[in-house]
């Protein structure tokens, strides 16, 4: 018995229940399934296409083989830094940029350099890609740590970029991880009203009034999810009812359903 085209097709959309609903149609001595497709061949050329062009971009700066630990290790040369900068600048294929970021961001971290750290992460996540939480979760943390108070709206969007992720970590990562964002967005907003709070003692205006006000809202709101983040994970709720109660001005706004 012969399968129309258009059921295999449908089949490769459905998955094995449809191959196994079509095998009793079809008799039970007669198979009717799809091949799985086998992709191994397109990924070692990707793979190879990605050693040609790291090999490519990477001939000035040494063997990455020898880059590679000397990153982990914060051994890098000051040449060895601006050639593999250069380098990532130079390369085409985005999975040769992450690499060489990668190994810029290990060397800065291990070397205590946050600010050349925070440099190369802030452009990691706009230039290269944004879709690992855990880095996007250090860039607002580090932000919040060591930012300019009037910067902080930017710490507060890489918070709410990683809790839109917030699915790829588990158990208790996934609760620490979660608690800690809504702090990092809560102190971010504290620290950027208290900035305003103070422009606004010195030199009044209703702008000024105005952006301390929507600020003081944000602080307020993200004080509040934390607090209840923090009471259904059963965390420790004494900071964040500080905070809330500070920018609502009454804890009854805090304790409100």
């Amino acid at each position: 018995m012969r399968v129309p085209a258009c059921t295999v097709l449908l089949c490769l959309v459905l998955g094995p229940g449809c191959a196994g609903s079509h095998r009793k149609q079809a008799g039970a001595d007669e198979f009717v399934g799809v091949t799985p497709i086998d992709l191994s061949d397109e990924q070692a050329e990707l793979d190879e296409l990605d050693g040609i062009e790291l090999a490519r971009v990477t001939e000035d700066c040494g063997n990455l083989l020898d880059l590679e630990p000397a990153a982990r290790l914060g051994r890098l040369t000051e040449m060895q830094v601006r050639c593999l900068n250069k380098a990532m600048l130079d390369a085409q294929r985005q999975t040769a940029k992450d690499k060489l970021s990668r190994l810029l961001l290990g060397d800065a971290w291990a070397k205590g350099d946050v600010h050349r750290w925070m440099g190369i992460a802030t452009r990691h996540l706009e230039d290269v890609e944004r879709s690992d939480p855990d880095l996007v979760y250090q860039v607002a943390y580090t932000m919040v740590e060591i930012g300019n108070p009037d910067k902080m709206d930017l710490a507060v969007y890489w918070a709410d970029t990683a809790l839109e992720r917030k699915d790829h970590w588990e158990g208790e990562t996934h609760v620490r991880r979660v608690y800690g964002l809504y702090q990092i967005r809560t102190m971010a907003a504290y620290k950027h009203w208290e900035y305003l709070e103070n422009q606004y003692r010195s030199k009044p205006s209703d702008a000024l009034q105005q952006e301390t006000e929507r600020v003081r809202n944000e602080f307020k709101t993200y004080a509040r999810e934390w607090l209840e983040f923090a009471k259904s994970s059963h965390r420790d709720t004494t900071e964040a009812m500080q905070l809330c109660a500070m920018a609502a001005g009454t804890e009854a706004f805090c304790h409100a359903p």
